[in-house]
């Protein structure tokens, strides 16, 4: 009786190892490429851009969250003036981009022959970079540091008010002026 104890009690033991092996594995595999979607709260993913009153440069449906299926918050005219309020750029494709010489600064170094993940455009040449685990910005358009293999796709919905204090969201920045605050 003793003995089917200990066979049980083993048996257990090499369970758990194997439960905490496959997890401790499954954060490794995690921690290897970013999560998609990648959700980048109040990025403004170009140089100067900024959110503050713009102007709608052509007509726009203006969302009650950001999805293209959620009813419709209130529709825009070309000329009328809003409030952007914030954006979130949600990467649904990571770029890939390979390390040719050494990248560093004072908190991280990546070794050449390793691969990074982009995520949001900051303009430039600046994005966002992943790498295991880590996030930070760099110049990507520099080939003699990188080498880009694959650009990132993403969405770039943005949070605007009208002059009538209604909210809403739209997946059409482009619709929008007087975005950037350097020209």
């Amino acid at each position: 009786m003793s003995h089917v104890k200990t066979n049980v009690l083993g048996h257990g033991l090499i369970s758990v190892f194997f439960i905490v092996l496959g997890l401790s594995t499954t954060s490794a595999l995690a921690q290897s490429r970013p999560p998609t979607p990648y959700y980048d709260r109040g990025a403004c993913p170009f140089e100067c851009c900024t959110y503050r009153q713009w102007t709608v440069d052509k007509a726009t449906t203006v969302r009650t969250s950001m999805r293209d299926s959620s009813a419709v918050a209130f529709r825009l005219r070309k000329g009328e003036k809003v409030r952007g309020l914030t954006g979130v750029v949600i990467t649904t494709q990571a770029g890939i981009a390979n390390v040719v010489k050494p990248v560093e600064d004072s908190t991280w170094r990546i070794p050449a022959g390793e691969r990074v993940y982009l995520l949001t455009n900051q303009g430039e040449g600046y994005v966002k970079v992943w790498y295991k685990g880590r996030i930070f910005s760099d110049e990507v358009l520099n080939t003699e540091l990188f080498r880009i293999e694959q650009q990132p796709r993403s969405v770039w919905w943005v949070k605007v008010r009208n002059s009538r204090g209604k909210v809403g969201w739209s997946r059409q920045p482009e619709n929008f002026g007087n975005m950037d605050e350097c020209g």
